[in-house]
């Protein structure tokens, strides 16, 4: 029973890591800010400057950044404390990726609201309540 409470855990965090995965690659190779960004600026790319573009262009790298750091503690930390259980590993890996999503989704939510435009504050709200229940999950597993 303790292996599946584990493996449950271990799924969610493997999950959300993958979909991290996929937003870094979309915000590291990005030439453009998204489509909800322009909504959100009611600027479309084109019409933006040369200097402008790079700002928007270097933040989204960065944000890609963690999404990137987010999708290795999530994968590789799950691996890392099977083989060696350790508290640290079982709470604090997935704690910082809490932290991070759950900063996410409250910038895009707040993005959301005073723009309307269709962020997706709902994926980052299901991303964090995931790796929040991992976590609760976990308590309940062996390793």
């Amino acid at each position: 029973m303790k292996e599946m409470f584990s493996a449950v855990s271990l799924v969610l965090y493997f999950l959300i890591g993958v979909i991290s995965l996929a937003m870094a690659y979309k915000s590291l190779f990005s030439e453009k800010f998204l489509p909800f960004h322009e909504k959100a600026s009611g600027k479309q790319w084109d019409e933006l400057e040369g200097p402008l573009k790079l700002v928007i262009t270097s933040l989204m790298r960065l944000g890609g950044l963690g999404f990137l750091s987010i999708s290795i503690l999530l994968i590789a930390g799950p691996i890392v404390n099977y083989f060696n259980p350790n508290i640290f590993y079982k709470f604090l890996i997935p704690g910082i990726a809490l932290l991070y999503c759950t900063g996410l989704f409250l910038n895009n939510y707040i993005l959301f609201k005073k723009t309307k435009a269709r962020t997706p504050w709902k994926g980052s709200l299901y991303a964090a309540m995931a790796i929040l229940a991992g976590m609760i999950i976990s308590l309940f597993g062996d390793s």
